[in-house]
């Protein structure tokens, strides 16, 4: 039996799993994606208004209303997707419950196919599909998962994920800023680039523990995309100031 009930109930193990399971890692995606995209997009944007404009006040006043427009837009996309998401999922929640009420013969078929794609058969099968049907919550569970591809665990509050996510940007947005209000002159704007990208290193870096990739990879990729767009802008800007 040990066997099976392992199969079927897959213990969470290692620092990845349990962030997953405890639903940070949606909180930590927020954060992350909040923080780089306002990292990336405000200092594109000082690199467009410093081709073009010279007042220090100027361009300080024009990344503020950039940072807090950007951080109410991501923050209430971030707060409609999860809301969106939750409402598809307790849809869904509800149609398999009925399913499995009204349909229990055709859901066990389903059990069945499953498991029988992960490898089981006969009477190692059957046992399975006993084991799960035999609760209906944890059929459920598994219906969820298995079929649909749902995870509970995951899923983070419409409110926290917008909050999240706007908070995370404007943090992320007042670093390129920052040198404007305590920098006079054009000093301002290569101490702006400087610290947006070692920021986004460090930020591409703790990326790495939703990817699982090499922290440095990501913290390299994630400046290399900031300096493209930074330096893009700062092209474009320039050539329409000539204009």
């Amino acid at each position: 039996m040990a066997p099976a009930d392992s199969a079927v109930h897959p213990r969470p193990t290692g620092r990845p799993e349990a962030w997953h399971r405890l639903g940070a890692g949606g909180f930590l995606r927020d954060v992350v994606l909040g923080s780089s995209d306002g990292l990336v997009a405000v200092l594109a944007f000082v690199a467009g208004v410093s081709a073009t404009l010279g007042a220090r006040r100027t361009i300080l006043l024009a990344g503020l209303a950039e940072m807090f427009a950007g951080a109410a837009s991501m923050g209430l996309g971030a707060y409609l997707g999860s809301k969106s998401e939750r409402e598809f999922y307790r849809h869904e929640l509800a149609r398999e419950k009925r399913e499995i009420v009204e349909m229990p013969h055709e859901e066990r078929d389903e059990i069945r196919e499953i498991y029988r794609k992960k490898g089981f058969e006969g009477e190692d099968l059957e046992m399975v599909v006993d084991r799960i049907t035999s609760d209906k919550d944890r059929w459920l569970k598994v219906m969820m998962h298995e079929e649909l591809g749902f995870a509970k665990g995951a899923q983070v509050s419409p409110l926290r994920s917008g909050l999240a996510m706007s908070l995370a940007y404007i943090v992320g947005a007042a670093v390129p800023i920052l040198p404007y209000a305590v920098i006079a002159g054009r000093a301002a704007f290569p101490v702006s680039v400087v610290a947006t990208l070692g920021v986004l290193f460090a930020v591409g870096a703790s990326k790495a523990r939703l990817t699982q990739r090499a922290w440095w990879k990501t913290g390299i990729e994630m400046s290399i995309a900031g300096g493209i767009g930074t330096v893009v802008c700062y092209l474009i800007a320039t050539a329409i100031a000539k204009l």
